[in-house]
């Protein structure tokens, strides 16, 4: 076939130069260079030369090298918006592909096409991605089969009539129709936005911000369909848009452009990636090349194009493309044929990625050059190095495919039967190999806990007089109130105070209130001084109701303007969601719980809690006691099994109770029913209420002598039993005690208790020491002081022991960090309330919205990030630790540490993964 390649003086030169530049194989490219060929004068030489050029790479009918020729309109349906160059361009990739280069793959091209060319229906920017996720989903399952598949078997989007119908709808949509979806948006979000992309560099993405929300500035707007619906939407900014100028439609010319040409560079690179991995890509050794024949065709486009190509070059990283354009000459610097192909020449010895490289060749008529003519037939067409066909690589393909699937039959087998032949039977005892054990602290005898309580709340009214001062001294300080709702030390207390955590939980809001007003005391004019009022709860919460009604009355008078939150709330009892309701209803008043867990505490639109709720807590003890070795199977103590089943002790009249229990049983019977017994005890109520009309769904005892003849009669029956500690901790020492004396078990058994056994409560009972055949387990929220912190953590162990002693008897208590915590996150909401709306609109209701829409502050217990309407932080973190006589260590750690930084497995060979909270 003889070339239609113009036979120019020197021509031949540049034709080879410029063909030995598409032919480099992958590792020895530098970046993809643009070659314009410059018609001077009024010729069309510079068309005929690309169209020649395209000639030379098709022989036979089948392409020799990829190329596209984008000349002529597209075929199929138009889209104004993508327009009629990049349609053409990606039919004729497809069109143009030599053999054994299998299937060409642009997902971010087609994605970018697939949102250029959407019209968003909905206006409010919050659900706007969202709908433009779920109609890129749509398109991209239009070209899978799979995902045809997939949609098919979950019953398509539209719920059929029926019962029977309707269920077994919604039990295949999660699964093959919501699953796939977010999937299919979780992919593209990485795939565009990750570290090093050249969206993230091109669009200047600010951190947080998710390729979808980001991409709706390129999609459209569906106009609105009815007038009534346009009257609704008046004051949508979208709503009656006026026709586009012409300044609007070169600016998105330019952007459209500039995406989806990034994207095609992007997909045409990755297309040489992997190449030993694919037999399909080890038999990819040519240069895409793309030409632009025509001078005069779709010039809004063209030159868009051309302008662009050298930035996106260097963003994406191309190196795998020729650009060859045909233009008319503006008076540009132009070179001849033969210093053009000294220059094509000399990128062949450079490698890498980098600026792109252009050369401009001036294109003149010309007489026909016999030498050139003479070339030109000898050398017809491209050759590159090797010629393969389709055949081959699918035959590799296969090949490959029986192999991997023999290994992976063999590793397989060979798993199965190690895991079957494991005969490892080791404790659960440290996780963290680097931390030492710390001595139990122990409390004096002769202590008197209202005094002990009684200094931590002249700590708070020292905070109280310094903030005051402070306002009197300097015109720029602020001062408002923090509520703290939280139970009494009264005189003759006794053990009672050590049970409901008054002294740990009061001290963390005191030590917080002065470090915190510290701060503002160093930026006067941003941040407000928090002053706190100390509210009487009444033991277990019975006076709440009364309190918030009357902090309720005195907000609705006016007289507190000053009152802008709560913290406390620190038990999950009936009271205290009554007093939640009353502060947040009547009283509009944002709430931070700071031990509370039951899940019903979260029933209210302005309430947050900084600990880990009892879902989340129920759900990591019964995967800890099902796959850990926790349960002690004979007299060696480190010999243990995973428990087979389990006995729940819980109190039926408690919320923390009675949720956590239901929790536990619920995950530790899913998969394995009937696996756990609940003994319902209730220490208030009366003995016999089991005869008169109590709860069924358990067995009752009448008290913790009959408990733990009931638990040793289960473990007798099967030894490979947990009990699971939902009760409070105040009848866990009386338990033990009895479960002594009942000689069948001789004291033996493996106990997992819920986050009510604090550090206190077990270093002031001593388990381990009093009871030495019982192996504690117990829930915590904060790691003991010997083990390594994070950089807040280390902050607020460094103010605790400046105000207390090291060895103080609440120092590795969690309810002291967590009410810390909870300080941070109304003080986060009041500052902010500030600095946007400064003194004047620093109110209740600011603050309260401050804390609705999540705070992203690291606290001493992890990070508190709360979503939109997330009661609790997500992936709070949630430690289990082991008793010992030497003191706790941790058996497991599952959550998020620090920013960036979770704990997603456990096991003494973290060989487990964490369970993690249900992501939206």
């Amino acid at each position: 076939m003889a070339s239609s390649v113009p036979p120019l003086p020197k021509i031949d030169t540049f034709v080879d130069a410029l063909e030995q530049l598409v032919k480099l194989p992958p590792g020895k490219r530098g970046p993809s260079p643009l070659v314009l060929l410059s018609q001077l004068g009024d010729g069309r030489e510079a068309e005929l030369i690309a169209d020649g050029l395209c000639a030379r790479f098709r022989v036979g009918g089948r392409a020799r090298v990829p190329y596209a020729q984008v000349a002529g309109q597209p075929s199929g349906p138009r889209n104004e918006r993508i327009g009629d160059v990049f349609q053409k361009l990606e039919q004729e990739l497809e069109r143009n592909r030599p053999g054994g280069f299998g299937k060409l793959r642009l997902p971010q091209f087609t994605l970018m096409c697939s949102v250029i060319e959407t019209d968003l229906t909905e206006r409010q920017s919050s659900v706007q991605a969202r709908e433009l996720r779920d109609r890129c989903f749509a398109e991209r399952r239009k070209d899978s089969n799979f995902l045809k598949v997939l949609a098919t078997v979950s019953g398509g989007d539209q719920a059929p009539a029926g019962i029977p119908a309707f269920l077994w709808y919604w039990t295949r949509q999660p699964l093959f129709n919501v699953l796939p979806r977010w999937l299919y948006g979780r992919l593209q979000e990485r795939r565009m936005t990750h570290k090093g992309s050249w969206y993230r560099q091109w669009a200047d993405l600010p951190r947080g911000t998710g390729f979808f929300h980001d991409a709706t500035r390129f999609a459209g707007i569906a106009p609105v369909p009815t007038l009534e619906q346009g009257l609704l939407s008046g004051l949508d900014d979208n709503a009656g848009e006026e026709p586009e100028t012409d300044e609007e439609r070169a600016e998105r010319l330019d952007r459209t452009t500039g995406v989806l040409l990034r994207a095609l560079l992007a997909d045409l690179e990755a297309a040489f990636r992997r190449p030993r991995l694919s037999p399909w890509g080890r038999r990819r050794k040519s240069r895409f090349v793309i030409v632009l024949p025509q001078i005069d065709g779709s010039p809004e486009w063209v030159s868009r194009l051309v302008e662009q190509f050298p930035v996106a070059v260097e963003q994406t990283g191309s190196m795998g493309v020729v650009l060859v354009s045909a233009e008319r000459s503006e008076g540009e610097r132009t070179e001849s044929f033969a210093e053009a192909a000294i220059t094509l020449r000399s990128w062949q010895g450079t490698t890498g990625s980098g600026g792109a490289r252009a050369v401009r060749v001036g294109i003149e008529p010309h007489a026909e050059d016999q030498g050139a003519a003479r070339w030109l037939g000898r050398h017809p067409e491209i050759y590159p190095e090797r010629n393969y066909s389709d055949g081959a690589p699918r035959a590799e393909a296969v090949l490959c495919a029986v192999l991997a699937l023999g290994v992976l039959g063999g590793a397989g087998v060979y798993g199965v039967n190690r895991a079957l032949d494991n005969s490892s039977t080791r404790c659960i005892g440290a996780a963290v190999a680097e931390a030492r054990s710390s001595g139990g602290s122990r409390i004096p005898d002769d202590w008197q806990p209202d005094k002990v309580y009684e200094q931590a709340r002249e700590l708070v009214r020292q905070n109280n007089r310094a903030a005051d001062r402070a306002e009197k001294e300097n015109p720029d300080a602020v001062v408002r109130t923090v509520v703290y709702l939280g139970v009494p030390v009264h005189p003759g207390a006794g053990d009672e105070a050590m049970y409901s955590g008054a002294i740990p939980e009061l001290r963390g809001v005191a030590l917080a209130q002065r470090q915190l007003n510290n701060e503002a005391s160093m930026d006067q004019k941003h941040k407000v001084y928090l002053r706190v009022r100390v509210a009487d709860a009444g033991e277990k919460f019975s006076k709440a109701p009364a309190v918030a009604r009357d902090i309720a009355d005195e907000v609705k008078s006016g007289k507190s303007e000053e009152i802008l939150g709560v913290v406390g709330l620190g038990q999950s009892r009936t009271t205290t969601m009554e007093a939640r309701d009353i502060l947040g209803d009547e009283a509009k008043l944002p709430m931070i719980g700071t031990v509370a867990t039951a899940e019903e505490m979260q029933d209210h639109q302005w309430y947050r809690q900084v600990a880990p709720d009892n879902g989340r807590e129920a759900r990591i003890a019964a995967d800890f006691a099902r796959r850990g070795n926790i349960v002690q199977t004979g007299t060696e103590t480190d010999t243990c099994v995973p428990a087979r089943k389990a006995v729940v002790i819980a109190d039926p009249d408690d919320k923390y109770s009675d949720n956590l229990s239901r929790r536990f049983t619920e995950e530790f019977e899913r998969g394995r029913p009937d696996t756990a017994h609940t003994l319902w005890y209730s220490p208030d109520g009366e003995p016999n209420r089991r005869r008169t009309g109590g709860r069924s769904d358990g067995e009752w005892v009448a008290s913790p002598s009959e408990m733990a003849k009931l638990v040793c009669r289960r473990l007798t029956k099967d030894p490979r039993t947990v009990v699971y500690w939902a009760e409070r901790s105040n009848e866990f020492g009386a338990f033990l005690n009895y479960f002594d004396g009942e000689g069948e078990c001789k004291g033996r058994v493996s106990v997992l208790g819920g986050n009510d056994l604090t550090n206190s409560v077990v270093d002031d009972q001593q388990p381990s020491v009093n009871h030495p055949d019982a192996r504690l387990y117990y829930a915590a929220h904060a790691l003991p002081a010997s083990y390594p912190q994070t950089s807040r953590a280390r902050t607020f162990r460094r103010v605790y022991q400046q105000e207390y002693d090291k060895n103080d008897h609440w120092s590795n208590d969690g309810r002291t960090p967590l009410a810390w915590d909870a300080m941070l996150v109304i003080s986060q909401a009041v500052d902010t309330a500030r600095e946007e709306s400064g003194t004047a609109g620093l109110t209740r209701g600011t603050v309260r919205g401050n804390v609705v829409a999540g705070s992203e502050e690291r606290g001493a217990t992890g990070p508190l990030n709360f979503g939109r309407g997330d009661g609790v932080p997500e992936n709070k973190r949630l430690l289990i630790l082991h008793d010992t006589a030497r003191g706790a260590e941790v058996a497991l750690e599952c959550g998020m540490r620090d920013d960036g930084d979770e704990h997603r497995t456990w096991g003494t060979k973290d060989e487990f993964a964490c369970p993690r909270d249900q992501e939206n």
